[in-house]
């Protein structure tokens, strides 16, 4: 029984965080929540030249695994959990991205831990992605090149 309350213990702070964001209307393909949240994952920044022409350049995150269940109108069975920043400028410095890639990679990629705020989820039936705003990060791994997918 005291494992129990143990474990429901260390449940209920990821409870509370999951309800951060706070639902406030839909508009634009859009539905906006407003709050903050805390996630650990990914971040990306593509470079490839066919990826910028399709989605334009932007700056990514894919949390983890237990970090997803944080990320608002987040359905496994429907969608993934990955955002982009609309404060791409503060991205980029935030997490040291250059703006070139060497020949034969594609994108670069690092690990953090990051405060996001304000988040739209797209729903509309096209190409396109969640937004939000960078509050903060920690735990930043050093930026890594990753080689393009030859298919």
């Amino acid at each position: 029984m005291k494992k129990a309350v143990i474990f429901i213990g260390l449940l209920l702070p990821m409870f509370a965080q999951a309800q951060d964001f706070k639902y406030q209307k839909t508009d634009n393909g859009y539905k906006h929540y407003q709050g903050q949240s805390t996630l650990t994952g990914v971040y990306s920044r593509n470079l490839d030249p066919e990826y910028l022409d399709f989605m334009g350049d932007a700056i990514c995150f894919f949390p983890d695994k237990a970090s997803e269940k944080l990320v608002p109108n987040f359905d496994p069975n429907v969608r993934s959990a990955w955002f982009c920043f609309s404060n791409f400028e503060t991205a980029k410095k935030t997490f040291k991205l250059p703006d070139n890639i060497k020949k034969g990679y594609c994108s670069y990629e690092g690990k953090a831990t990051i405060t996001i705020k304000n988040y739209q989820s797209y729903i509309e039936e096209s190409e396109g992605f969640d937004i939000t705003q960078l509050v903060s990060a920690k735990n930043i791994t050093p930026v890594q090149a990753i080689k393009c997918n030859v298919s």
